[in-house]
């Protein structure tokens, strides 16, 4: 099932976006196993910030930078902030080994349905 926004498409969080690149694919798979959200999305936008610090060398496959969206039940009760650092630990290995900045968007299916 796809879902539409007006700046790009948004896949439910039980299908594997195709020809996703390795560090991706691996946000993919750690946000939806820990969290098993209604709705992921994880937009790569290394390009956009090439030259900079994080992506030097403004190549185009690079994965530095990513837009995360994700939906989800285990965000309920939680501030802002503590779902922002549950996403970070749960992708600790990546912000490590090469994720140089992540934006994210966290909502629980109650407030994506607003």
């Amino acid at each position: 099932m796809l879902l539409h926004h007006p700046s790009f498409r948004v896949m439910a969080a039980n299908m594997t976006p195709p020809q996703m690149q390795p560090m991706a694919a691996s946000i993919h798979k750690k946000l939806t196993e820990a969290l098993k959200p209604s709705m992921l999305n994880v937009r790569n936008d290394s390009h956009k910030h090439a030259g900079h610090s994080g992506n030097p060398s403004g190549a185009p496959d690079a994965e530095t930078h990513f837009d995360v969206q994700v939906v989800s039940e285990a965000f309920s009760g939680k501030r802002l902030v503590q779902r922002h650092k549950m996403v970070y630990s749960i992708l600790d290995h990546e912000l490590k080994t090469g994720v140089h900045a992540l934006a994210l968007k966290t909502k629980t299916p109650e407030e994506a349905a607003k």
